[in-house]
């Protein structure tokens, strides 16, 4: 099947064929459980279940054909299914693991490999996602404010009828994000906990950063209160739990020096009180135990911080000559380019050329 609509709909017959659904009581058919295990740990292509998976869900998104934007989150909703089934058995964590090495070592080749576009992909949902909710709870938020205020009884009937009906209708695409988004996060924070450097690397790790501290920013900063409605259940609106898995992926990436760098040279949501917020947050839900590994990543992102601070004045007090004339850094491992006799730092030429170029010293 060669359509790319087609094969997206196949997650959802690979969705039905898992061993054990949502909602179903345990023992609730044995046998049939028994089987479609089988289909998993015995089937003589089961090694190519990820890889093809992850190309559906990449493809339909470079159809290029008249397809409502809605309509590939419908598609890809059966994928995170069965991704957190497959997450569950090491062999095909391995095979997550291979695709992510495969990315590793082409990070910036001109056709990026299978796992980077997926990742980006994902990161793109994830953002348009929660966004998305975000302001459709708000606006519910407002709604609901103007309606237990009394203004919409001033209103005519029909006035009356169109509002009720909007919020209705805000209602429902607000649950059907909010249902999206949490997927999206938990398969970031389930990539995160076995794969890093794909995450961390210099073409990506800016962008991851700048999306974890939005959104945490969002759920726990003074802005909180304007998603606070009637009935978050009705919507499936679980922001405490979407904290804390935005909390375990800074947890997964704190390793990186790069990732913490990051976190703390977003200008636009961080600040030093953003994990302080966190932490109360997950002291309400029972997430205590994260609370030492927040604030672990909590030092080394204030200690990145500072060393960038103090990079910073040296740099300004450096002479040009000094500077990486490429990046405006100051130059740590100066090598003399061959052609031009142009100084610049290794790294810049590592992360624009590679590693397979030699310099004369």
């Amino acid at each position: 099947m060669k359509n790319p609509h087609v094969r997206a709909r196949l997650a959802e017959a690979l969705e039905a064929l898992l061993p054990h659904h949502n909602g179903e009581p345990s023992n609730f058919n044995t046998y049939g459980e028994y089987q479609r295990e089988m289909l998993f740990t015995q089937h003589e292509h089961r090694s190519e279940i990820v890889s093809n998976l992850l190309n559906v869900f990449v493809g339909i998104e470079m159809t290029g054909q008249s397809v409502e934007f809605e309509q590939k989150f419908n598609y890809r909703r059966p994928m995170y299914t069965v991704m957190d089934y497959l997450w569950t058995k090491d062999e095909y964590k391995n095979d997550f693991k291979t695709l992510a090495k495969e990315a590793e070592n082409n990070m910036e080749a001109v056709t990026p490999p299978l796992f980077l576009r997926f990742i980006n992909l994902l990161m793109n949902d994830a953002v348009y996602l929660l966004d998305e909710a975000l302001a459709n709870m708000a606006k519910l938020k407002e709604m609901q404010t103007a309606k237990q205020n009394g203004e919409w009884a001033l209103l005519p009937p029909q006035e009356r009828n169109q509002n009720m009906a909007y919020m209705s209708h805000i209602g429902m695409i607000a649950k059907f994000d909010n249902i999206l988004g949490r997927d999206t996060i938990k398969t970031l924070e389930k990539l995160t906990s076995e794969i890093t450097i794909v995450f961390t690397h210099s073409t990506m790790v800016d962008r991851v950063a700048a999306m974890l501290n939005y959104f945490l920013f969002n759920l726990v900063g003074p802005k909180k209160k304007n998603f606070k409605v009637k009935d978050q259940k009705e919507y499936n609106f679980e922001p405490a739990k979407t904290v804390m898995h935005i909390c375990k992926i800074y947890i997964n990436l704190k390793e990186s020096s790069s990732f913490c760098l990051a976190v703390s040279q977003d200008g636009r949501s961080y600040s030093p009180q953003l994990f302080t917020l966190a932490e109360d947050v997950l002291i309400r839900i029972g997430g205590g135990a994260l609370i030492g590994e927040l604030k672990e990543v909590a030092q080394r992102v204030a200690e990145k911080a500072k060393e960038q601070q103090a990079s910073e004045e040296a740099i300004a007090e450096a002479p040009e000559h000094f500077l990486d004339p490429i990046m405006s850094t100051l130059m740590t491992d100066p090598v003399i380019l061959p052609s031009s006799k142009q100084t610049v730092d290794r790294s810049t030429i590592a992360r624009y050329m590679g590693n397979t170029y030699i310099f004369c010293e």
